[in-house]
């Protein structure tokens, strides 16, 4: 193995592989459109701790932890785009960095710099990196308990591993699938880790009661596919043009007994394995959930390519798969790359909206929208809302009954109807077409239609607008 020093100062290294992590990671950050899941994160990021609670007691227990310190972080930062979506961002470089750690520690400064590259030009790390959600968060909280499990020795030790194994089981529960993988590793201190481990567990059972009791959650979810399998092979191997190098390198490191095995291939295989058998009954699979593999499949590469017997082979090689992630990595920056392009639906009404406008959702739980983007919705009235979601204690608020839809109509002239596609849950646009119907009996008639990815937008206006028709006062959102 080539273990020459590097020009660089050791401890210089992880800086570096953190740097290249945050520049990927802030390139075209706030080109993504946000999207159905960004709109509940900047939602409930803008209500009070007490507001929040009622939230949480019906849905998303599983994000509170996340849900509370974005709460913390944009009262500081604010809620823009970038802002939203910083967190995640320095998370991904924060991976990049503990993975040089762990690759230096296991084996040289070489190998280490390179996980950490490669980390840092992963196009599914990029996908989440920017994004108003925690799975960054959590791929570095796992490399940061995985640079814990490696150095415990002393009970101080084992009790930040504890502390760091709570934390990431609070910033989301399936990622302690990664425990097993890490009972593997340090089979031989088996004590010291199951109390550490038990020890965590106990703050986390809370949690995981909590979360329980919101299994109709994850119903959407289908049980796992062959596509689904192969779509996770080129997440977790650099994307379509790299994955076939790349597992052909992890397997090179294995064969070979890179010092790296006994850690990054428990880590690389067990939390897949455990997560698609548990589906293969009761469906929980969502490839996003496993990001956090992603800096074990680095450290196998990694060593892979500094076995080979030419220096230069090594590099290039390095070279060879950041140029393969290009093409992926363009594609996940696009404006319409999430499952729904916000930013085209808001554009659409802040070009053509007019005073008195009033607007209408064929699916209630698509409401967080409004808090995307935020200048577009000023004043438009939420027409057939009856109770604002910081007043019922959820995400949608309550709505007037269908009786009362042609009286609520009677106070607009323009009236914009909000149809996404795809449902947060099934039954959710059951009143649409009661909707449609009052619109059409009030003298409403659909004069223009827009499609964006995610859904459809059509604004109907009335027969005969003026001069009875006066705007009401639209209830609060924040």
């Amino acid at each position: 193995m080539n273990t020459r020093p590097t020009r660089f100062p050791a401890a210089a290294l992880p800086v570096l592989a953190a740097l290249a992590g945050l520049a990927a990671a802030l390139w075209r950050l706030d080109t993504p459109s946000l999207w159905r899941d960004e709109a509940v994160t900047a939602d409930l990021a803008n209500r009070s701790l007490r507001q929040l609670a009622a939230v949480l007691q019906e849905i998303d227990a599983v994000h509170a932890a996340y849900y509370v310190f974005m709460q913390g972080w944009t009262a500081v930062a604010g809620d823009s785009v970038i802002a939203l979506r910083l967190p995640s961002a320095l998370a991904a470089a924060a991976a990049a960095g503990l993975t040089a750690l762990i690759g230096r520690r296991l084996v040289s400064d070489q190998v280490g710099l390179i996980a950490g590259l490669l980390v840092a030009a992963s196009p599914f790390v990029a996908r989440h990196a920017q994004e108003a959600r925690q799975y960054a968060i959590v791929m570095a909280l796992a490399t940061l308990a995985t640079w814990l499990l490696l150095r415990a020795s002393t009970r101080r030790g084992w009790a930040l591993y504890a502390l760091s194994v709570v934390l990431l089981g609070a910033a989301h529960l399936f990622a302690l699938l990664l425990l097993p993988a890490h009972l593997i590793t340090r089979r031989s201190d088996w004590r010291p880790y199951l109390i550490s481990t038990a020890s965590a567990m106990i703050p986390l059972s809370v949690l995981a009661y909590a979360s329980s009791a919101q299994r109709y959650q994850v119903s959407w979810i289908e049980p796992p596919t062959w596509n689904g399998f192969t779509n996770l092979l080129e997440a977790l191997g650099w994307g379509p043009y790299f994955a076939v190098p790349a597992f052909a390198l992890m397997t090179y490191a294995v064969i070979r007994r890179s010092p790296v095995t006994p850690v990054a291939l428990p880590w690389l295989l067990l939390p897949p394995a455990l997560l698609l058998s548990v589906s293969l009954i009761s469906p929980l699979y969502v490839q996003r959930y496993l990001l956090y593999c992603v800096p074990a499949a680095a450290l196998l590469i990694a060593a892979a390519l500094a076995l080979l017997p030419w220096r230069p082979l090594t590099w290039a090689g390095l070279a060879i798969a950041i140029t393969a992630t290009v093409p992926a990595q363009l594609t996940v920056r696009r404006q319409d790359a999430r499952v729904d392009d916000l930013r085209t639906l808001t554009t659409i009404i802040a070009t053509h909206k007019a005073p008195g406008d009033a607007l209408i959702f064929t699916d209630i739980r698509f409401r967080p929208v409004l808090a995307t983007y935020p200048t577009t919705w000023q004043d438009l009235d939420d027409i057939l809302l009856k109770t604002p979601p910081t007043k019922t204690g959820d995400l949608k608020g309550r709505e007037l009954p269908r009786p009362a839809y042609p009286t609520a109509l009677t106070t607009a002239p323009r009236v914009w109807l909000i149809d996404n596609r795809v449902a947060f849950l099934p039954g959710s646009k059951s009143t649409a077409p009661a909707k449609r119907q009052a619109l059409e009996s009030e003298g409403f008639t659909p004069t223009q239609t827009w499609k964006y990815k995610g859904g459809k937008l059509t604004l109907y206006t009335h027969q005969n607008p003026l001069p009875t028709l006066t705007p009401r006062t639209a209830p609060p959102h924040p």
